[in-house]
């Protein structure tokens, strides 16, 4: 399967995070607030334009499906303040689509990102999760991805423990 990624379809990135974010809370693993993924809490000055479609190309030459979402950031005040703009990768809201689970979308969105860093002469990719959620850190440690320190976290009326994590290439 091929897979493509567009920045310029933020509804339909809406959609898919607010869809993965609700299997979630049905499947009692809750990790966003479904009424806090809205454009006014996500978009801002740095993640507008970074907000990421995955597509997953047909081979019958249909149109393309939604496959997951990420809001990927050249700079992320809020969540790495001391790191300088555009030197390191940073990525959240992840979401991969249940009809694309286990398919190993995660190494597509990782080589997205690499090439990405690449053009920009970026050589470290981060990211955080929450901490209390092993299997979820489990899965970030299986793509390379290295711990780094843990830190509490507000962000829209919640806190959370985070885990850093550091990919370099």
């Amino acid at each position: 399967m091929k897979f493509s990624f567009r920045n310029d379809q933020t509804d339909v990135a809406f959609a898919v995070l607010r869809e993965v974010g609700q299997w979630l809370v049905d499947n009692g693993q809750e990790l966003w607030a479904i009424d806090t993924l809205t454009p006014e809490n996500l978009l801002d000055e740095y993640t507008t334009g970074n907000f990421y479609v995955m597509y997953a190309d047909r081979e019958d030459g249909t149109e393309p499906e939604p496959a997951g979402v990420f809001i990927l950031q050249w700079e992320d005040p809020l969540f790495w303040p001391d790191v300088p703009p555009n030197t390191s990768a940073f990525i959240h809201k992840l979401a991969i689509r249940r009809a694309f689970g286990g398919q190993n979308l995660f190494a597509e969105i990782i080589d997205f990102v690499r090439t990405e860093c690449f053009r920009r002469d970026i050589k470290t990719f981060q990211l955080e999760t929450d901490a209390t959620r092993p299997k979820l850190m489990q899965f970030y440690e299986r793509y390379g991805f290295q711990p780094t320190y843990q830190r509490q976290i507000h962000e829209f009326g919640q806190t959370f423990l985070c885990q850093f994590y550091v990919m370099t290439f």
